[in-house]
């Protein structure tokens, strides 16, 4: 027991000094080629891609119906022990659609809304970073996601229409005054970033994108670019759905960064080197996913990939800072320790008075509430691991982390 209060003691002396936490979470687009479409077992193959990957934000396009995204959430996310994947609303647009997944643990859904006026619609959906403690209209951080599909072709009238896609979102963004932790991905179907559709989601309006890898130039059937092809994951005819074969040859999937994502310059930032297309190992020119040995996923995932959709996902990690709040523990707490294995003691200064405390992990969730001014605290219903403690007392809310053995 000796050992164990030191190591409680030394948690607390060294977040005393630290004003922020991070945490690293996960994102990935992926086109799903017309799903749910008629073959039954298609959810069940995108659960093995999901399974391996793990995304805390998952958006997808090329979604048919409210039917198939209720279909990924209960056969493709929750599955397996997990339940912490949620979705957002479903909204019949034009042609195919767009959805949102996301790990509740760690993020909330603020809003949504549907910008109109292209081929199809392009999706904006604001979440939250769930911060111990905290809740949407706390002062926590927030991130637009928008997903889009832009138009297919390689015409230079479809260029136009790609163009204009790009202009009305640039639009969108301007007259709405979106700043911040933005982040725009999905099939945007260029060939080339001097198409005019690419300048102007990289520089157009008062908001600039990104590409996380700054790998810019002529995509098409280009060796120099084949670590980011995404399309086709097919080389010939099989697989879900129809859609293309010929093998990798474009990057047609993207995720596209604001400054502020690039510089983390708003508590969110890009981890450098994490972006990749799932299941490219930069050895599928012009051939399939699963053809020969793929050096970056297991066989059964190469299968998948190739009969879930003839595009690969895209996927990227990001760091999140946010405010441990330790810095005012010594204003209202004295010390705390373990009494025994389950039970600690909050020993508070003079004059502050408990309201209640809350213990939360450090993916955000809460794990225990005591509404009352007890000061000891039950946790027996916690495995080993660290935590956050959370005071809310008559001198204002602390927090301090804590290691439970």
């Amino acid at each position: 027991m000796k050992r164990f209060i030191l190591a409680i003691t030394t948690l607390i002396s060294c977040s005393i000094n630290a004003q922020t936490g991070s945490e690293t979470v996960s994102v990935m687009y992926y086109n799903l080629l017309k799903f749910p479409n008629t073959t039954l077992d298609r959810v069940d193959t995108l659960e093995k891609i999901i399974r391996y990957v793990e995304p805390d934000l998952f958006l997808v396009c090329e979604l048919e119906s409210s039917y198939g995204a209720t279909q990924i959430l209960a056969n493709a996310m929750n599955t397996q022990g997990v339940t912490h994947y949620s979705k957002a609303i479903f909204y019949d647009g034009n042609d195919t659609d767009n959805m949102l997944f996301y790990n509740d643990e760690k993020f909330g859904l603020v809003g949504q809304h549907q910008i109109s006026g292209g081929t199809r619609d392009i999706s904006e959906y604001k979440i939250y970073y769930k911060e111990p403690g905290l809740d949407a209209n706390s002062d926590t951080t927030y991130l637009y996601l928008y997903c889009a599909h832009l138009k297919a072709g390689s015409t230079q009238s479809d260029a136009n229409t790609r163009a204009s896609e790009a202009t009305n979102f640039k639009n969108y963004l301007q007259n709405a005054g979106r700043t911040g932790n933005l982040i725009f991905g999905g099939d945007f179907n260029l060939y080339e970033s001097s198409e005019a559709a690419c300048q102007t989601l990289l520089t157009g309006g008062n908001v600039a994108f990104n590409d996380p890898v700054n790998q810019l130039g002529s995509w098409h059937n280009n060796s120099t670019y084949a670590a980011y092809h995404t399309q086709s994951s097919r080389s010939q005819s099989g697989g879900y759905a129809g859609g293309s074969s010929g093998g990798m040859d474009d990057r047609f999937d993207f995720i596209l960064i604001s400054d502020e994502v690039k510089n983390g310059t708003d508590r969110v930032q890009y981890v450098g080197g994490s972006y990749k297309a799932i299941g490219q190992d930069g050895n599928r020119l012009n051939s399939a996913v699963n053809t020969g040995f793929n050096y970056v996923v297991p066989a059964d995932i190469a299968d998948a990939l190739f009969y879930m959709s003839d595009h690969l996902p895209v996927f990227m990690e990001m760091s999140i800072e946010y405010p441990v709040g330790v810095q005012e523990v010594q204003s209202v707490l004295s010390n705390f320790h373990f009494i025994n294995e389950d039970e600690m003691q909050l020993i508070l200064n003079q004059g502050v008075s408990l309201l209640n405390t809350e213990v939360y992990s450090l993916a955000g969730q809460r794990v225990l509430v005591n509404q009352s001014s007890e000061t000891l605290l039950d946790l027996s219903d916690l495995s080993k691991g660290v935590y956050v403690l959370k005071l809310n007392t008559n001198k204002g809310m602390a927090t301090a982390k804590f290691f439970k053995e």
